[in-house]
């Protein structure tokens, strides 16, 4: 099993990060292996969604469930072309920062070949994941932004 871990500090308060992480229009904002995320289903624990992605030329999707905790939120493969995938966003409060770490697992599934194969593709997958958490940082920064010019204004009248 390959995992890839990439770790950043967001300028935006907990609830911000996460709902930054439940975004789907959040991830392809960078040059990630998501292409788009479409949302299936919401709900109280969190949401069903299809995860198109791809590395390179070959693109395929997932299904995915992503549940939400207090500060974490997972993410497990229902349904794909690996043979186990999962994924996990924590949040963690530093100061009046957010330290938003995600970690992905990878099972490919291809026996004898999957070291060789996951020696190939480590440094790709650590990319990806570097770009998905900056992705991230940006739309949940973005997101405080607007709240704090909103509640700026708001405060004026």
């Amino acid at each position: 099993m390959m995992t890839a871990e990439a770790s950043t500090l967001v300028h935006a308060p907990l609830a911000v990060v996460r709902d930054a992480v439940l975004d789907p229009d959040a991830y392809a904002r960078g040059d990630t292996k998501v292409a788009r995320v479409s949302v299936i289903e919401r709900t109280a624990e969190g949401m069903l969604a299809r995860i198109h992605g791809h590395l390179g030329p070959f693109h395929s999707s997932i299904l995915a469930r992503y549940t939400v905790h207090d500060r974490r939120v997972d993410l497990e493969m229902l349904e794909g072309r690996l043979r186990g995938f999962d994924a996990g966003f924590w949040l963690d409060e530093e100061g009046d920062q957010v330290r938003l770490t995600h970690r992905e697992h990878y099972d490919f599934g291809y026996g004898p070949l999957s070291p060789i194969l996951d020696r190939v593709l480590r440094g790709w997958a650590t990319r990806s994941v570097v770009a998905e958490v900056e992705a991230l940082r940006r739309a949940a920064e973005e997101r405080a932004a607007t709240l704090n010019t909103a509640a700026g204004a708001a405060t004026e009248d």
